[in-house]
């Protein structure tokens, strides 16, 4: 699938969800024209069906981790793919999708550190917008 047919299918599947711009084409890149857009298409949209419906209750259900007090993470893992995308609540526990990434298979145990930096400082750019509305 080409990245333009990706970019807006994620828009649609995104929906009500915020999130920073750049998250979107980290994802893109994750997933165009590698054959696997349909199955991540599916597990994205169970897991913001869950994280929509359970908010930050749904860091207990397999696919989702707190990180740190702020930054949480789901986790997309199928055939061919393991993506990892960082968020985190608004006052308004409105989730914030932050950053998205392609984690190596063979991993026991994800490291976050050079993800949480600008994670940290995508979510405090868009609170500092929400609050300033």
């Amino acid at each position: 699938m080409n990245r333009d047919i990706v970019l807006k299918t994620l828009y649609s599947l995104l929906g009500s969800f915020q999130f920073f711009d750049a998250m979107l084409c980290e994802l893109t890149a994750c997933i165009s024209k590698h054959g696997i857009e349909l199955a991540v298409f599916n597990k994205l949209m169970l897991r913001l069906k869950q994280l929509g419906s359970l908010g930050q209750g749904a860091s207990k259900l397999d696919g989702f981790e707190r990180i740190d007090e702020t930054i949480y993470s789901l986790h997309l893992q199928g055939t061919g793919f393991n993506i990892r995308i960082l968020y985190a609540f608004l006052p308004n526990e409105q989730p914030v999708l932050l950053l998205a990434f392609h984690e190596r298979s063979g991993h026991r145990r994800t490291d976050y550190t050079p993800h949480l930096d600008p994670a940290k400082e995508r979510f405090l750019s868009i609170k500092e917008a929400y609050e300033n509305e």
